[in-house]
Formats: C-alpha cells, structure tokens, sequence
C-alpha cells in the first residue's frame, strides 16, 4: 500500500477525518429539514416542490456514487476525493445565493454530486487501510457519527436559521465542505491499491457485470435500498407534517427527529457488538424483524387514530434502531470480498441505495396529501421487503467470519 509511506495522519486522525467526509453528505440532508416550510414561502414554491430538492439531491447521490467509484479507482482516491470536495463547496454556495426553486434544485443536484464523492470513497479507503477486524468497527464508528449527525445537524440548523435564516444553513455548510477541502488537500495520503495492467484495462461495464452477477453483493444491496426507504419517508415529510399539520415550532421538530434518530446510534453500537459474535446475515435478518415490528406499529398507529407526534416518533425510533444494525452490517458484507475494485464495488452498491432511495421519494411525492398516511403506507411496504431480502440473504449466503 503506497498510502503508508506518506501517511502525515496518527491513528485518531484517520477516524475524524474520514467521518468528515462520509457524513458531510448526510448533514447536507438534516441541516435544512427545519428549514424547508420557510424556503416554500422564500422561494414561492410549494411544500411538495421542496420536497422535490431533496429527491433530487438523491438522483445527484445515486449519480455520484456511480462516478465517483471509479474515477477513484482509475485516478486515485485523493485527488477524486478532493476535486468533489470543492465542488460541493461551490454548489452550496449557489444554494444560499438561490431565488427560485429552478435555481436551488439545480444547486442541490451539483451538491449531491460533489459531496456524496466522500460517502463512497471514504469507505473504500476505510477497506484499503485496515484490516478485517478493523474495517467492521470503523464502519460501525462511521455510521455512529452518521447517526450524530441527524441529532446533531437539524439542531445546528435551526439555531442558525433562526439567527440569520434559511441561508445561513447553506453557509454553515459550506464552511463544512470548505474545511472537508482543505484536510483532504493538506493531510490525506493516496490509499488506493495499485492495479495490475489487466485490471486497469478492464471496462467499467464488465466489472459491474461481475458484480451484478454475484448473488451476495445483489442481495445485500438489495437489502441496504429497501432498509433506507423504510426511513427516508420519514425525513422527506416529517418536516411539512409536524410543523404545518401537528403544529409544533421548528425548534421542537428539530429535537424530537434528533431523539428519534438517536434509535441509529444504539444499532450501530448494537452491530459493532454482534458482528464479532454473529454472522452478518444473522444479523440482518434479525435487524429486519425489528424493523417490520416498528413499521407495523407505525401503520396501525396512524391508521387507527389522529397522528400525534409520538404516534410518529416512537415507531420511528424502533425502525431507526434497525437501521443502525442493518446499513452497516450490509456494507461490511458487500465490501469485503471485492479489494482491489473496492471503490467500484462500493460506488455501484449506493448507487443502487440511492436510486432505491429516489424511486422511494417520487412515490412518496405522488401519494402526498398532507397526512401521516402515505409516509406510513410507503414505510410498511419497504420495510416488507427488506424483510423479503434479508430472508434471501439468510438462506442462500454463507455466514461471514
């Protein structure tokens, strides 16, 4: 590994600075969901049309992991790192100078597509720089400060919005991606593992044949799209539902998603535990009963009476748990078999997350109405089908070591 002469970075560093630039993407999501109902009234759009930016921040997402990858396996996974860095810094910048809605999803687009370069090589040189037993635990610390970040981030963003409104958000982000810039520039080292003349000459459509063809990375990925789409409902319209609907002040909806995501946190720490002791598609498929209990529990809940907030929130915090649990277990089972293609392997299986994810968002966009119901309804069936996939994956893998 080449990274290692160069390494400028003690070994506390490698964790900040490759949480910095995993979760910038996922803080970009959070930091502006209290936000959203004052930027309808901004940018003179509706609530639906807001909902619209963070849809389309999902297509650049999904567009991006499938860039990204391999650009940094050709290039390099410092100088593909950083080139995205920067732009991400000038799309938020356009985000807080938007005054219309073309503008900002426009804006958002190029965002996603900069910014979320790091979701995907951050954990390809998490694969290059340790070994087995550590990659499940950076994994496991990369998806706790993930799940810091939907505490911490709307929090953050409604005490800026309230000071100096929806912009200052996008200013604070873009002091993020200026920072996430500057430390890739001045500190990180090239990690990538060198390619043999055949592998470099290998197509980029050949190698993701290869990979669509192997059952394991199919179903784990499969299983990652349809566990996210259990929780992105939640992010796309609890923002509208609570503050328009429900009625209570942004300061409030920030802290009760933040306690509802706190749910990630414990199954993060729940799978850093187990993975030791457990195969991962043991693992799995018990994260996706708990998520089925927790959906369930959601459908009845809204379906049954008026929705309240904890009505909402407390079935969430179940299905969050599960997610913690679940999205790193499936990273670490589709990673680990693919080394010297691992920013491909990793670029493909969240493209095929956030494709999932967008598809998720414009069902969700269609069956709108302002009420709890289609978010549950759309919560329920991804979360039927996660537990579909994680049954599969169950019966027709090996257990990992």
């Amino acid at each position: 590994m080449n990274a290692t002469d160069k390494n400028t970075l003690p070994d506390w560093g490698w964790p900040c600075l490759l949480m910095l630039v995993v979760c910038l993407p996922r803080a970009t999501i959070d930091a502006y969901l209290p936000s959203l109902p004052a930027m309808a009234d901004a940018l003179h759009g509706t609530d639906a049309q807001m909902q619209l930016t963070l849809t389309m921040y999902m297509v650049g997402y999904a567009l991006s992991m499938l860039v990204s990858g391999p650009l940094s396996d050709r290039y390099g996974r410092r100088p593909v790192l950083l080139a995205g860095m920067l732009v991400y810094l000038g799309a938020t910048v356009a985000c807080a100078m938007a005054t219309s809605m073309p503008a900002i999803v426009v804006a958002r687009v190029c965002q996603a597509l900069g910014g979320c370069s790091g979701a995907v090589i951050g954990r390809a040189i998490v694969r290059e720089r340790f070994d087995a037993a550590m990659q499940a635990t950076m994994l496991s610390r990369i998806s706790a400060g993930m799940a810091l970040s939907p505490v911490v981030a709307p929090l953050a963003g409604q005490c800026v919005a309230h000071w100096l409104g929806w912009r200052g958000v996008f200013a604070l982000l873009a002091f993020g991606g200026a920072a996430a810039a500057l430390m890739v520039h001045r500190y990180l080292p090239e990690t990538r593992v060198r390619a043999t003349s055949s592998e470099r000459d290998a197509s980029l459509p050949k190698t993701y044949l290869s990979l669509l063809r192997d059952r394991r990375f199919v179903r784990y990925s499969l299983a990652i799209g349809f566990v996210y789409c259990t929780y992105f409902p939640f992010i796309a319209e609890s923002s509208a539902l609570f503050q328009r609907t429900l009625h209570v002040s942004g300061a409030v909806y920030a802290a009760i998603f933040g306690i509802t995501v706190l749910g990630y946190l414990i199954g993060s720490s729940v799978f850093r535990r187990a993975s030791g002791r457990f195969g991962i598609d043991a693992i799995v498929a018990s994260a996706a009963v708990v998520n089925l209990c927790g959906a369930a529990a959601l459908w009845i809940w809204t379906s049954a009476a008026s929705p309240s907030v904890w009505s909402i929130a407390l079935p969430m915090f179940v299905v969050m748990v599960s997610v913690g649990v679940s999205i790193p277990a499936c990273q670490f089972a589709v990673l680990q078999p693919f080394a010297k293609i691992a920013g491909t392997a990793s670029g493909l299986f969240f493209f095929i997350q956030m494709a999932m994810t967008a598809a998720c968002g414009g069902m969700l966009s269609g069956l709108s109405d302002g009420s709890a119901r289609p978010m549950a309804v759309v919560t329920a069936a991804s979360s039927a089908a996660f537990m579909a996939a994680a049954v599969r994956c169950r019966r027709s893998l090996p257990r990992a070591a």
